[in-house]
């Protein structure tokens, strides 16, 4: 068979014309037709030139001016949004007296204490402080309450290496991706079968499909998102502070409840740094959805990844999707991670011998069944729902937990 080649630029933003995109192009365009609709005016020649001129290199500096990678345009917006947010009102909490968890609060007793300690100006901690008996700070999430405490997190040992990365792509949409990272997040967080506590993994589960994110809506959690802790400030922020734990055991980073396209403040910066912190958290495994395009942040998912599984249909468009992700990923320098997963398989359809062209291995085949949807629709978990698709997810979890511990036992 001959090679295949596809054209480069799948994810270049889309240029109408002069190198720019469309809404720098229409500011460009604008900014002319009213410099040019001054400079017709009856108004004199020395207010119309200026101001014409003012005018037309503004919309100039906003349409081709790049400042860190990004359009002069994006900023100005992200200014704008910025300035224009509400940032007035008062919170205040008094606390009387409060006893939590064999901690000690250092707590003013009067209002009038409170009133004289007060700075002049208002300052909402992300994270109140106390101080405890061995006369350390503590962090505590959230207003101290008795008895509505978060535990804290039992420490585990680091793992050399680091968590083992997971990450599930397609460059078409409707495979069941996010689907399939769900259930085999939720699957390698379960404890094994011996009923050995030691014997469970701690994994993460990240839903960075910052296109079209569904991991809350099919697991039934609500909780801050991953855009929640890309704008917290950069010294004041764990990520497992804006994870929600599944009745699994999986610890979910959700994703933004608003679809974007922007690359600000959602990352490969942010992704290496969530990355880093997981690994230092002792999670084990971390499985992470992105969306079907190769966006800067796709690209940093991708290349720290130590296993991809290409998720494909058995159908015609999925044979050629295979081929088109295949030659994609490759050439960004993701190839020996490459496996692939063929979700909605029927009987009588062979996909070995794409498989054999590519050069692939194919490690599992999720038969279509009718109770994915319904599991679904319930918010519930395909591989408890029973049938064909459930047991095709447990031999794959399986398989990845042998994997897994032939690894740690190395």
């Amino acid at each position: 068979m001959e090679e295949v080649q596809f054209a480069d630029g799948l994810d270049a933003p889309d240029r109408l014309a002069f190198g720019l995109a469309a809404g720098q192009l229409m500011i460009v365009v604008a900014g002319a037709l009213l410099a040019y609709a001054l400079m017709r005016s009856s108004l004199p020649a020395a207010v119309s030139a200026p101001v014409a001129l003012t005018l037309g290199a503004v919309a100039a500096t906003l349409g081709w001016l790049r400042v860190a990678g990004r359009p002069a345009l994006d900023w100005a917006i992200f200014v704008c949004s910025y300035a224009t947010q509400p940032r007035t009102g008062l919170l205040r909490i008094e606390i009387e007296s409060a006893v939590l968890a064999g901690t000690r609060f250092v707590v003013p007793t009067s209002t009038s204490a409170v009133s004289a300690t007060r700075p002049a100006h208002t300052i909402i901690p992300l994270r109140p402080y106390v101080l405890c008996d061995t006369g350390a700070v503590t962090e505590v999430s959230g207003v101290a309450q008795p008895g509505r405490s978060r535990p804290p997190r039992p420490a585990r040992a680091l793992r050399i290496g680091g968590a083992r990365r997971i990450a599930l792509f397609s460059l078409k949409g409707g495979t069941g991706r996010s689907m399939l990272a769900g259930e085999l997040a939720c699957l390698l967080a379960a404890p094994a079968s011996s009923g050995d506590a030691s014997s469970k993994s701690r994994v993460a589960l990240l839903d960075l499909d910052v296109r079209s994110p569904s991991i809350g809506l099919r697991l039934g959690v609500t909780h801050l998102t991953v855009m929640d802790f890309a704008l917290a400030p950069l010294d004041d922020r764990r990520v497992v502070d804006f994870m929600v734990s599944h009745a699994s055991g999986v610890e979910v980073l959700l994703g933004t409840s608003d679809p974007t396209s922007s690359d600000w403040p959602l990352n490969e910066d942010l992704v290496r740094e969530i990355l880093r912190e997981l690994d230092l958290e002792g999670f084990d495994v971390v499985v992470t959805d992105v969306s079907a395009h190769l966006s800067p942040l796709a690209r940093a998912v991708l290349s720290s990844a130590d296993d991809v599984f290409v998720v494909v249909t058995a159908t015609a468009a999925g044979v050629q999707d295979a081929y088109r992700t295949t030659e994609a990923l490759r050439r960004i320098g993701v190839r020996h991670q490459l496996r692939y997963l063929l979700n909605r398989a029927r009987s009588g359809v062979d996909f070995g011998i794409a498989m054999a062209d590519l050069g692939g291995q194919l490690v599992a085949e999720i038969p279509e069944d009718p109770r994915v949807v319904d599991a679904e629709n319930r918010h519930q978990l395909v591989a408890e729902s029973g049938g064909e698709a459930a047991m095709a997810l447990h031999r794959l979890a399986r398989r990845l937990s042998h994997e897994q511990a032939t690894q740690w036992s190395r």
